[in-house]
C-alpha cells in the first residue's frame, strides 16, 4: 500500500470533501482549492485529489468529470458520504428574518424545494464551508448559508433548520484520482469509462449489446454533448467488473462498433 501524503480537493475547511478525507486519510496533507481544474491542475506523480463526481438528488457533477476527462488522471477509490444539509445563520439570526441564502450551486439545488418555500433570494458560492464562513465577513444576520450540520459545534453559528435537502436519501459520490495507484483496496470491483459511439446507425446499441454479451451489469450511462463536435455525444459509463481479461476484451470488441472506448478507473466502493 503506496502512502497516501497529499491530496487536493475543491472547497475549504469544513467542506463536504474534508470531511470524507478526515474520515479515511488523517494522516495526509490536505490543499483546499477554488476550482477543479486547480485541484487537478496542482498535482505531481505522487500527489492525489477528491473529487465529488454524482449527488443521488441532482446527478452528475458535470464540471467535476469534464476535468477529470481532461486530466487524463484515473479514479483509483469511490467514497459515498450522505449528505446532511443544514440552513446555518450566524448567532442570533432568525429564519423568519433571512433574506438571502448563499452555498454551492449543488446545494442549491440539492435544497430547492426548502428553498422554494423561504421565497428568498439565492446566491452561488465556490464550496458549502465557504459559504458559512463569508456570513463572518458580511456580519449579516439577514443572511443564512447551506452547510453540514457540523457547523453546529461552532458557537459563532446558529442551526436556523435541519434536514433541509429534497429528499433524505441525499448521498454524493466522490473519486480519490491521481497518477499512480496507491493500491489501498484489494477487490476492485467497479469500472468508471468514457464511450464516444460511431457516427452510423445502431453504433451505441451494438456497444450496449456487448456489455450484455459479457454479462456485465451496466449501472450508469449518461449521455453528455462533446464540445467542438456540434450533435456528437460521448457517453459517461459505469459498470460492474473485477476481471482484468474482461475489461481486455470488452475494450477490443468495442472497438470494433465504436469511436472510442477508455476506461477511466478500476476501483472499489467505500461507504462513510
Amino acid at each position: 500500500m503506496k502512502k497516501v501524503k497529499k491530496i487536493f480537493y475543491q472547497g475549504s475547511e469544513g467542506s463536504y470533501s474534508e470531511s470524507v478525507l478526515e474520515a479515511y486519510f488523517q494522516d495526509a496533507e490536505y490543499v483546499a482549492c477554488q476550482t477543479f481544474n486547480e485541484t487537478l491542475g496542482g498535482m505531481i506523480n505522487d500527489d492525489f485529489a477528491l473529487l465529488p463526481v454524482e449527488n443521488s438528488l441532482v446527478g452528475t457533477v458535470i464540471e467535476a468529470y469534464e476535468a477529470l476527462l481532461e486530466s487524463n488522471l484515473e479514479v483509483y477509490m469511490e467514497f459515498r458520504k450522505k449528505i446532511n444539509h443544514a440552513l446555518i445563520g450566524l448567532h442570533g439570526s432568525k429564519i423568519e428574518n433571512i433574506t438571502k441564502v448563499i452555498s454551492h450551486p449543488q446545494a442549491l439545488q440539492q435544497c430547492s424545494n426548502f428553498l422554494e418555500g423561504l421565497n428568498i433570494q439565492r446566491q452561488p458560492v465556490f464550496d458549502t464551508a465557504g459559504s458559512v464562513m463569508s456570513l463572518l465577513e458580511n456580519d449579516s444576520k439577514e443572511t443564512a448559508a447551506i452547510a453540514g450540520e457540523h457547523f453546529e459545534k461552532d458557537k459563532r453559528f446558529t442551526i436556523l433548520q435541519n434536514n433541509i435537502s429534497n429528499h433524505i436519501e441525499n448521498y454524493t459520490r466522490f473519486f480519490l484520482v491521481g497518477k499512480e495507484d496507491p493500491e489501498i483496496s484489494q477487490k476492485k470491483d467497479k469500472r468508471s469509462a468514457v464511450l464516444i459511439s460511431d457516427d452510423k446507425p445502431g453504433s451505441l446499441l451494438q456497444g450496449l449489446k456487448i456489455f450484455e454479451e459479457l454479462k456485465l451489469n451496466l449501472t450508469k450511462l449518461e449521455s453528455r454533448p462533446i464540445l467542438g463536435s456540434p450533435w456528437e455525444y460521448k457517453f459517461y459509463i459505469d459498470y460492474q467488473n473485477d476481471n482484468n481479461e474482461i475489461d481486455i476484451e470488452l475494450k477490443d470488441k468495442l472497438s470494433k462498433v465504436t469511436k472510442e472506448f477508455k476506461i477511466i478507473g478500476k476501483y472499489s466502493s467505500i461507504d462513510l
